[in-house]
């Protein structure tokens, strides 16, 4: 991989935007435990770096409200229904095999606790643990953040979804401006009609972007449109897309920032 520097610049917000955005839709989301992009995308959520202790609290949840970090890394549902708790118990073991191959590779043990996961993302280089003036150990992430293929032995399946989620990374602005035309106002509409010359004006690209954009809004299910091969749809030619905004819900990650605790407010897809 190449070589990262630590994001050491805290008042530059365009690069900690930047970092968030590769943390989230940069395919972190699909990297179990589900703790390792909640460490990531904490590590700037505030002014200055964290300590361990401190980046702590960013994974807390029912059983460990602080974020202690010789809790568990691994979530055992408690919070979800009873159907989603039980797929969360079947999908376990495969996670838990993934996760200790992964430490493996840098000859870690398998991850056990929150600070095992710590310990993993620091030796992969995803945060920089560096000294203060003080000489008080403090969590700095890498700059710019590297994609999990870059740092982890993922399988060839895993690696060809994190190809797409590269490529979607590419064109997720493009089509935030698109998902943007289906709220105007606050308020949410389900169809638009349009065409790529003039998705392409909106979104301040061209075609081919705006193409690239509808393809990756399909590819995530809760859109539709009434073409339907849009990789051969003529530029001027006009159709209709469609938002099902209860799949949109219940698909997408959505990250509200930081309460009063501390703790990072995060609306994790229902599914």
């Amino acid at each position: 991989m190449a070589e990262t520097a630590s994001l050491l610049d805290w008042t530059d917000d365009e690069m900690r935007g930047e970092h968030l955005r590769r943390a989230a839709r940069g395919g972190w989301s699909r990297i179990r435990p589900m703790a390792a992009m909640m460490l990531i995308i904490g590590s700037v959520m505030e002014g200055a770096p964290f300590t361990r202790e401190e980046l702590g609290p960013f994974v807390s949840t029912t059983d460990n409200p602080t974020g202690l970090l010789t809790h568990s890394c691994w979530d055992t549902g408690d919070d979800f229904d009873e159907e989603a708790t039980a797929e969360a118990a079947a999908a376990l073991p495969g996670q838990i095999a993934d996760a200790t191959r992964y430490a493996a590779h840098y000859g870690l043990p398998p991850l056990e606790t929150i600070d095992d996961v710590i310990t993993l993302l620091v030796t992969a280089k995803v945060l920089h643990e560096l000294p203060d003036d003080a000489g008080v150990l403090r969590l700095h992430p890498a700059s710019p953040l590297p994609f999990p293929s870059e740092v982890l032995p993922l399988s060839a399946e895993e690696e060809q979804v994190q190809r797409e989620l590269r490529m979607s990374l590419v064109y997720s602005d493009d089509s935030f401006e698109i998902i943007g035309m289906f709220e105007p106002d606050g308020r949410r509409i389900e169809e638009v009609t349009t065409s790529l010359q003039r998705l392409a004006r909106a979104i301040d690209g061209d075609p081919h972007d705006a193409r690239q954009a509808v393809l990756l809004l399909l590819g995530e299910g809760d859109f539709t449109a009434t073409e339907e091969d849009i990789t051969s749809v003529a530029e001027h030619k006009v159709f209709r897309l469609r938002c099902d905004w209860e799949k949109f819900d219940q698909s997408r990650i959505s990250i509200h920032g930081v309460n009063d605790d501390g703790q990072l407010v995060v609306t994790l897809p229902e599914d």
